[in-house]
């Protein structure tokens, strides 16, 4: 074959011929999914050499080498791969593309344990076909409302290993794969296994164990396709590690940072009167005896608890909008630490009718009645009666129209509780399946309700994620946009956004511009929302990679004392051409805060405007100060966006972890890193003076690691 290629002239690049490739690649996948060794070779092969790092990147974009999508067989992949290294002094593709290659040789070894899991848990759901979708809807309710907190230092055959998402994963994982075997109806959730509860759950364990490690798997085939991610063979070992080793660390970095953050609201809100618990206004309930009349035990078909809500209208009136409970400020908080607006303007529209206060009353609704049942159980003394308890009562199994009779109960808006229905019922139709985004799953005449997941979720921020609501959430003005622009002006910047441009040829709108004592700075800022998973996380990391081709256009244009002229002389700015400039990705988020993409750094924008805002650290005993002198200069901005900024330094108090998961014989590593808090408070006193007391009470702060406030 080698010979016969060599022999060909290869066709130009061209936009005809790009989507030629892109065409083709369904072609491909048909001869994948069908077992066809030969026009599956042929046809990858014939891709690649028409233009391989065109066809490898489409074909990884797309993910559609992945066994996760062939049921788990990965040799014909691997064989394509293999054959196109081969033949890589033809096709002289980039290293990164060989890099790929290597990564699904590496990743086809896991191949055939991943599907060893995947027959167990399809064995599993076969034999338990009447009871297991109500049973793991139980187990993952509880550990949502008993709030579990998971066990890393326990191994990956340990359910306590994983966390609440973990499993939530693991949960939607075998709703897809139980739709595709049997399809979901009315008479799957009549039921919970019986015969588990009372013996033992090892069955479900094993389940859980089986589902939550595929996830991990499908995780790194994700990380592999969308990020700068690789896959190593090691004995029996494959190692998942990031390319730039920066990158990894400014995922951990954004993530610290975020929980940070919220730890650092939560603790304002104690510091304040905050509204109560409504599970706390539940217990003084109970110990009233106020919800009796509402709660009843019922034998038939098995012995339940069940509530009598619609005979009860008049309880409705605790999910009035005007009523406000410490868990909804809770979940504002949460919203907050991506927001770049006032606290009133978190109540949002999401859709036409519905905004994010209806979701928290949702949520209020789900709440409640989580809490009356686990309330009323407690109050049982026998063991394996609150256990039996537990699972015939807590998961919510109700008509169409009683839902929406219920919640119609809750907004006196019929229409509004048909939307909101819409908007979280689960699509079964779909690759991708999500309990925490959209937990009502619809058997047919019913939903199954998780009522705790609903309650707990970040269900707002999900909901606009899975309905793809963001930009109209955004706004007319972005705020993000407007809050960087802001506080470039107040320090003395001429500033100008969302400037549009015709220079070397191109026509471009750039995001900011700004100049101050002869540095003129380029921005492009990417608002996305904190990325909750690989998906999430790659669909973010694409909004990056656009902001640095913009600005590897722009650095190259306006590097040009003739284009700086043109654009000065259009912003009005009297000013001269400069050799100082700088570029930055500002990011709403802070993952990948810290990265640096082809010389391009990305900064998140709270943590932005704090250095020309207020320059400030907390966190530590003392408040620290980011700027070299008692003001603010353009030096302390040159040196944030530079190698030796705030975030460099703690990048470096991030030390190596490895992450294991074992799959069989084989193990799947990701090399990851855990923060050292003492080398980063030692590295923090080691760079940074101290601020004088006064002007720290005055400035916004921020947190060294947690970031601004």
């Amino acid at each position: 074959m080698a010979a016969v290629l060599g022999g060909l002239t290869r066709p130009a690049p061209s936009k005809v011929l790009n989507e030629a490739l892109e065409a083709y690649i369904p072609i491909l996948q048909r001869h994948l999914e069908r077992g066809r060794p030969h026009e599956a070779m042929s046809s990858a092969l014939a891709m690649m050499f028409v233009d391989s790092d065109q066809a490898i990147g489409l074909l990884r974009r797309h993910g559609r080498l992945r066994a996760s999508k062939y049921g788990f067989n990965a040799t014909l992949i691997a064989n394509i791969a293999r054959a196109a290294i081969k033949l890589q002094p033809i096709f002289r593709a980039r290293p990164d593309r060989l890099a790929y290659l290597n990564s699904l040789i590496a990743m086809s070894k896991l191949a055939p344990n991943v599907r060893s899991l995947h027959h167990e848990m399809v064995q599993i759901l076969r034999t338990r076909k009447d009871v297991v979708i109500k049973t793991i809807l139980v187990v993952i309710n509880s550990r949502y409302y008993h709030r579990w907190l998971n066990d890393p230092t326990k191994g990956s055959l340990d359910t306590d290993h994983y966390s609440s998402e973990d499993l939530s994963d693991a949960v939607s994982l075998i709703i897809a794969t139980y739709n595709g075997l049997f399809t979901l109806t009315d008479n799957c959730c009549n039921h919970v296994d019986q015969k588990a509860i009372a013996a033992d759950m090892a069955v479900y364990e094993r389940l859980f164990l089986a589902a939550v490690r595929i996830v991990k798997f499908k995780e790194a085939e994700t990380l592999i396709d969308g990020l700068p991610y690789e896959a190593r063979l090691d004995g029996e070992t494959v190692r998942i590690f990031s390319s730039d080793p920066d990158i990894e660390k400014s995922i951990r970095l954004g993530y610290i940072q975020s929980i940070n953050q919220t730890m650092m609201r939560a603790r304002r809100l104690d510091d304040q009167k905050a509204p109560p618990r409504l599970s706390e206004l539940i217990e003084e309930g109970f110990a009233q005896d106020l919800f009796s009349p509402f709660i009843e035990s019922v034998e038939t078909p098995v012995r339940r608890i069940r509530l009598r809500f619609p005979e009860m209208p008049q309880l409705f009136g605790l999910f009035e909008p005007e009523t406000v409970y410490r868990e909804e400020m809770e979940s504002l908080l949460i919203l907050d630490v991506d927001h770049f607006a006032e606290p009133a303007e978190l109540l949002f529209p999401l859709s036409d009718g519905v905004t994010s206060g209806d979701i928290f009353r949702l949520q209020r609704y789900f709440n409640f009645i989580s809490c009356l049942f686990q309330k009323e159980i407690e109050k049982v003394e026998d063991e394996a009666e609150r256990m039996r308890l537990t699972y015939t009562s807590t998961v919510v199994i109700v008509s169409h129209d009683s839902l929406i009779r219920h919640l119609n109960l809750v907004f006196q808006d019929e229409a509004k509780a048909r939307q909101i229905i819409a908007m979280l019922t689960m699509d079964l139709s779909k690759d991708h399946l999500d309990i925490q985004y959209t937990p009502f799953i619809d058997l047919g005449s019913y939903y199954a309700i998780a009522p705790h997941v609903v309650a707990a979720s970040n269900l707002v921020r999900n909901m606009i994620v899975a309905n793809r609501l963001r930009k109209g959430t955004l706004g007319r003005i972005d705020k993000m946009h407007a809050a960087v622009c802001g506080a470039l002006d107040a320090a003395g910047f001429k500033v100008r956004g969302d400037f549009k441009i015709r220079a070397g040829g191109k026509d471009m709108e750039l995001d900011i511009v700004a100049w101050r004592d002869d540095t003129l700075f380029l921005f492009e800022c990417k608002n996305a929302y904190h990325p909750c998973s690989t998906h999430e996380m790659r669909n973010s990391f694409d909004h990056v990679k656009v902001g640095r081709d913009q600005l590897n256009v722009r650095a190259s244009i306006f590097g040009q004392p003739a284009h700086q002229k043109q654009l000065f002389a259009k912003l009005g700015w009297n000013v001269k051409p400069t050799s100082h400039i700088h570029t930055g990705i500002i990011i709403a988020n802070r993952v990948f805060h810290g990265a640096n993409l082809e010389g391009h750094p990305v900064r998140q924008a709270h943590e932005f405007i704090n250095v020309v805002s207020a320059g400030i650290l907390v966190g530590g005993e003392e408040p620290l100060s980011l700027w070299a002198g008692a003001a603010f200069q353009t030096s302390d901005l040159c040196t944030y966006l530079g190698q030796n900024s705030v975030v460099a330094k703690q990048l470096t108090a991030l030390d190596p972890h490895i992450s294991e998961t074992r799959l069989g014989y084989r193990r799947l590593e990701y090399v990851t890193c855990i923060l050292d808090p003492q080398k980063l408070a030692d590295v923090m006193l080691a760079s940074y003076g101290p601020v004088q007391k006064d002007v720290a009470d005055n400035k916004a702060a921020s947190s060294a690691i947690a970031g601004p406030s």
